[in-house]
């Protein structure tokens, strides 16, 4: 289970003219372990930038990021993903996206139905794993993004805004099951969203973004308690948040 330390993070890219923009500058926060860090900030920021920072698409030009597993500092942890759409390969059933998954992180392929089972059963799929994702419902489709991460048993998942895709009502079904699997799971996850209450639904910890080039406007801990219900408490937190964020920043939403 690895802590995430991003230190004085800065990265720079060119306009179209060749002069150079800095879309992060001297970013630090911890994403700790066996937490959901919330990121939240103006769209445009370099959110989805340090996602990719984090993954390896993109090297960041300074600053650091350490993965910390214990009192060791560790190399490039195993990393989950789950995008806003699903991508799945909809040649392939439900259960060989899943492996297909296991397989580029190198898990042993005579443990492949094992954790497909597991993972599938965990989201609420556990009958669809033959079937192919055309088949599926939108918000079945991001379950199953969901379970793919999660199979692989990650040190750290990220999820960049998840259920932006899909209606209201299916995304909170989906919120309940992600903070109950994280909850279960202890993961140590970095969430991206732009909806404050899901903002607090989700978290034990927040991280709010100013605007470009993005670096720490606050760093707040969620009061509320786990295991975490939606109720009037949420959307209070959440009006809270809102106060806080817009008093320095008027376009986060």
């Amino acid at each position: 289970m690895a802590e995430l330390v991003v230190k004085d993070a800065e990265k720079w890219f060119r306009r179209e003219d060749g002069r150079p923009f800095k879309v992060i500058d001297r970013l630090s926060f911890t994403a700790r372990a066996g937490c959901v860090t919330v990121l939240i900030g103006p769209s445009g920021c370099g959110k989805s930038t340090l996602l990719n920072s984090i993954v390896g698409l993109e090297r960041l030009d300074g600053g650091e990021l350490r993965f910390v597993n214990g009192e060791r500092r560790q190399e490039r942890p195993l990393i989950g993903y789950v995008f806003q759409s699903p991508r799945l390969l909809p040649w392939k059933t439900v259960g060989e996206n899943i492996s297909l998954a296991l397989k580029g992180a190198g898990v042993a392929k005579a443990d492949w139905p094992r954790r497909v089972e597991r993972y599938l059963t965990l989201v609420g799929l556990d009958d669809y794993v033959d079937q192919f994702p055309l088949y599926l419902s939108g918000g079945q489709r991001q379950r199953v993004g969901l379970a793919r991460a999660l199979a692989i048993e990650s040190d750290l998942v990220l999820m960049d805004e998840p259920f932006a895709s899909v209606d209201e009502l299916t995304a909170r079904q989906l919120r309940e099951t992600t903070r109950r699997l994280c909850e279960e799971l202890h993961r140590t996850v970095l969430f991206v969203t732009h909806n404050l209450p899901e903002a607090a639904y989700m978290s034990d910890y927040i991280v709010t973004l100013t605007r470009r080039p993005a670096t720490l406007d606050e760093y707040v801990a969620n009061p509320l308690p786990t295991p975490r219900h939606w109720g009037a408490e949420v959307y209070n937190f959440a009006a809270q948040l809102e106060t806080k964020v817009t008093l320095k920043e008027e376009s986060v939403l």
